[in-house]
């Protein structure tokens, strides 16, 4: 019988891009405070040009840049960390927060979540995980980064609830599904966030749904099946 479902937080939940927009924003506010000449509004719009056009690696290098102002290393590492230090703003994509509230009357619920530890709890925080499932675990404060099994043992453990039990879901089959492989458990890949058309890399989920929302209807039918 299903009782436990260990759940990824970053794009399965919530957009995750949302997150790095808001620190985009906190980031262009902090450049305004010590360059009152700068236009915040310009510089948000340059690093999310620049993440469009060429990813993460040098959104502060060029904004700044494209400002007049010199991208020094040490200028730069600033950024970087009022950028993992925010406090965001977030929400769940629609339906997520009706749906936990109904999957935590037939399951123990558990968040795994992967990322830097302070950025993680702040979008965990903002999202308000902590009166809504029954415990959050941040794999990099355990040095078990995903797909690495450790944080979702933890978890039963700490439920005292066995493997055969769980079901993993979440939106990456190299993290997600790779870990329930690793567990043992079954797992449901939901179809939202930027990993959305990926192929399954060898990691092929039990179930797959377009959106979280649409998980119940697969619990339910695992477990009527189960009972048959």
């Amino acid at each position: 019988m299903i009782r436990a479902l260990l759940i990824d937080m970053d794009d399965t939940l919530y957009d995750e891009h949302t997150y790095v927009l808001s620190g985009f924003r906190a980031v262009a506010d902090a450049v305004k405070q010590r360059f009152p000449g700068a236009d915040p509004a310009g510089l948000y719009a340059e690093m999310a040009a620049e993440l469009e056009a060429n990813g993460r690696g040098r959104v502060f290098d060029a904004a700044l840049a494209k400002a007049g102002i010199s991208p020094q290393p040490s200028y730069v590492a600033e950024l970087v960390e009022i950028y993992r230090v925010h406090k965001p703003v977030l929400s769940f994509w629609p339906g997520v927060s009706e749906t936990l509230a109904a999957l935590r009357h037939d399951y123990r619920l558990a968040v795994i979540t992967d990322g830097l530890g302070v950025m993680q709890r702040n979008k965990a925080d903002a999202l308000g995980l902590a009166e809504r499932v029954d415990q959050v675990v941040y794999c990099w404060e355990h040095q078990a980064p995903k797909p690495d099994p450790k944080c979702y043992h933890q978890a039963l453990q700490a439920l005292d609830l066995n493997v055969d039990e769980a079901v993993v879901i979440g939106d990456r089959p190299d993290h997600d599904m790779a870990a329930a492989a690793a567990v043992g458990c079954r797992s449901i890949r939901v179809g939202t966030g930027r990993y959305a058309s990926a192929g399954c890399g060898g990691f092929k989920a039990d179930a797959t749904v377009t959106d979280f929302t649409q998980t119940p209807a697969i619990l339910r039918d695992w477990c009527s099946g189960a009972m048959r």
